[in-house]
């Protein structure tokens, strides 16, 4: 019987910040994914290629899209160009041949967006709090979704109602990419329906054949979580009807979790369904049976189910159903690598300069910050030795954790400690101060897909990594009348280290960039007065520096250069600078001799024409190093800048640029997976 697919208006989830490229795929697609997970990223990283890196390689519609990218703002508030993702979908017309990139601000967006099959090449970009998007029809080709949360909002299927099951999400276009993706439902979550597709770091939960339809499709490094059911649970119902039919499911890597027990992996929903788990960790959830022919005895001599090196509890071969297979390494091979989707056409050295335009970071980055596999004898060699031998700590609000709290996670960790920790720190709010001691290094806080909020105070120790947190600030907001009403967010006074996807929020002093080298990509920090202060040298990227209107001076950076022999200083690259009201300052010289650069980098009308401020220190004018380079917007007009603000040349901007600014090749790493 087909199914019935009753597509419905999704509420309240969250997208995070990034500027998609387009990604497609380079290498041979014979490569199979490696079978341990640290060698994931290195393996991805040299298949799935930016499109800098691509040329005359590509399907020629989507190398002539990517040409000429337009970008299209939806606004909750009125600010874009339009206020709901539908129209800005119906604005794109049908057979549109350009890459359209709907950005889609902060809010919750309740209404049902429907994607025609004839408007291609379309990019969903989420903000740093996440959008709800709500999904109808079908993603048409070359479309990507990243860091989305699609949630159906129907009501659980109470097994007595024809028809109540209801789809979080369908795509039935071909070559689509999903990156970061949360899919939340109850039965038939996902319509993975037609086409190649390919799901990266996603998280699917569901009851019933929560992933159906005849798609084919690698899901690689994904959560899937069951949610126990009275009646049947499964999470596969593939759709493949004929020996000739060139579909199916390939799961590596991945994890199912979930609640109750007797779920199976997949049922023959239809004659000739193909599904295989590879290298997959499945709890107790799992049946011991594992598969059903869905009351279909004829069905199981045609089914293709099969496992490869799987563990846990639930991926034990004894119980299994005879039908289903535990696969050779030859026959596993064509389900291990991006072949399986045709994806060769779907998807560091310290002097090199970020690009000029956006759309070039991710080739550069992906170039210059590559994963451990690649860097042997290019770190410090401390790095180096404790990334050999890494170890996670769990901490879980709710007990179910090592640790209950970030403070006691810490505290763990011994004194001169010599190898990569990564505190992984689930859901919640966790309302402590946090102090990571100076002798406390290689401490990587990895904060979860919906984000924590942590309190820090002290200092973090050298080699740290800060991945995907909320860093908030609690106190109130200083009224300018109380000495050290002020609070600060955080404080890295630790030499080398990163943060990825971090969001600080406070008011004054927010971030207290202190010393050692440090860097920032796909930021947000918020504050008023001297929000960014310190004497750390720095590269903050693609970062949002949100201005929060102050009734006294509202300013951005206090950096604490006092000598020209101190090498320290702020760069930052391709950020976005917003907020409320007007008047407010890029830095100001709060010590003798701040060096602080602002390049490529849009400003709104927030900040003061004069851009700069010299402290009421005339003095310091002709020693403080503020720079600007093809900045944009209307706040960034070198029209009434201070005389001592400079425009630069290309030549004066270059060692603002490269990670030579901070020694990055030596010690800068991606986050680590957990």
């Amino acid at each position: 019987m087909a199914k019935r697919l009753n597509i419905i208006s999704l509420a309240q989830c969250t997208i995070l910040a990034i500027v998609l490229a387009a990604i497609t795929v380079s290498a041979d697609d014979a490569t199979p994914i490696p079978d341990t997970p640290d060698g994931i990223q290195a393996w991805f990283d040299a298949n799935v290629k930016p499109l800098a890196d691509r040329a005359g390689t590509l399907e020629k519609a989507l190398e002539a899209a990517e040409a000429t990218p337009k970008t299209i703002k939806v606004r909750a508030d009125g600010s874009g160009e339009f206020k709901t993702i539908t129209d800005a979908v119906k604005s794109i017309p049908a057979g549109n041949k350009e890459r359209v990139i709907v950005d889609i601000g902060p809010g919750t967006y309740t209404e049902k967006v429907t994607i025609e099959r004839d408007k291609p090449f379309i990019t969903f970009l989420g903000p740093p709090d996440k959008a709800t998007l709500a999904f109808g029809g079908t993603a048409a080709e070359y479309g990507t979704v990243y860091s989305a949360t699609l949630q159906n909002t129907a009501p659980r299927p109470d097994g007595k109602r024809a028809g109540a099951q209801a789809v979080a999400f369908r795509i039935g276009g071909n070559m689509a990419a999903f990156y970061n993706v949360k899919m939340l439902g109850f039965q038939d979550t996902l319509c993975d329906d037609k086409g190649f597709h390919f799901f990266k770091d996603c998280y699917i939960e569901g009851t019933v054949d929560f992933i159906f339809g005849s798609g084919k499709s690698i899901y690689l490094q994904t959560e899937i979580r069951v949610l126990a059911d009275a009646e049947q649970t499964v999470i596969t119902a593939q759709a493949r009807e004929t020996e000739a039919q060139d579909v199916g499911y390939s799961f590596v890597h991945c994890s199912v979790t979930g609640t109750g027990t007797g779920a199976f992996l997949g049922r023959a929903w239809m004659p000739m369904p193909r599904v295989v788990f590879a290298y997959t960790s499945m709890t107790e959830v799992i049946n011991p049976e594992g598969w059903s022919s869905n009351n279909h005895p004829e069905r199981e001599a045609q089914v293709f189910f099969g496992e490869y090196k799987n563990t846990g509890p639930g991926a034990a071969p004894a119980g299994r159903v005879k039908y289903a297979k535990q696969l050779t390494e030859e026959e596993v091979k064509p389900f291990l690598s991006l072949g399986f989707i045709k994806a060769t056409t779907v998807c560091s050295d310290d002097a090199t300069p970020i690009p000029d335009t956006p759309d070039g970071i991710q080739a550069w980055f992906d170039a210059n910050v590559k994963p451990l596999a690649d860097r042997a004898g290019t770190l410090e060699k401390a790095l180096e030795a404790a990334e050999a031998t890494p170890k996670t700590i769990k901490v879980r609000a709710d007990g179910s954790g090592e640790f209950k709290t970030i403070t006691d996670a810490v505290k763990s960790i011994p004194a001169g400690n010599k190898e990569r920790v990564i505190v992984d720190i689930g859901p919640g709010t966790y309302t402590e101060k946090v102090t990571i001691e100076r002798d406390k290094p290689f401490i990587t806080f990895l904060g979860p897909p919906d984000k924590a909020t942590l309190a820090f105070g002290g200092t973090a120790a050298e080699y740290g990594t800060v991945y995907s947190a909320t860093l908030q600030n609690t106190a109130p907001r200083p009224d300018g009348k109380r000495a050290g009403a002020q609070a600060v967010a955080f404080r890295i006074g630790g030499n080398m280290a990163a943060f990825y996807n971090v969001k600080m929020l406070g008011f004054q002093d927010t971030l207290c960039d202190d010393k050692g080298f440090h860097f920032f990509k796909d930021c947000y920090i918020e504050g008023t007065v001297d929000f960014i202060f310190g004497s750390g040298k720095s590269i903050y990227l693609q970062t949002e520096i949100r201005v929060l209107a102050d009734a006294e001076q509202t300013v951005i950076t206090a950096q604490a250069r006092e000598t020209e022999a101190q090498d320290v200083g702020y760069s930052f690259v391709h950020c976005s600078v917003t907020g409320t009201g007007t008047g407010a300052f890029l830095g100001r010289a709060w010590m003798p001799m701040p060096r602080v650069v602002f390049a490529y980098t849009s400003m709104t009308e927030v900040i003061n024409p004069e851009g700069w401020s010299s402290n009421n220190h005339p003095e310091r004018e002709a020693q403080v190093f503020f720079g600007e380079y093809k900045n944009t917007g209307p706040g960034a007009a070198p029209a009434g800048r201070v005389k001592y603000a400079k425009q630069l040349t290309e030549e004066e901007v270059k060692p603002f640029l490269s990670l030579g600014f901070i020694k990055g090749t030596s010690w800068l790493l991606l986050s680590p997976k957990v």
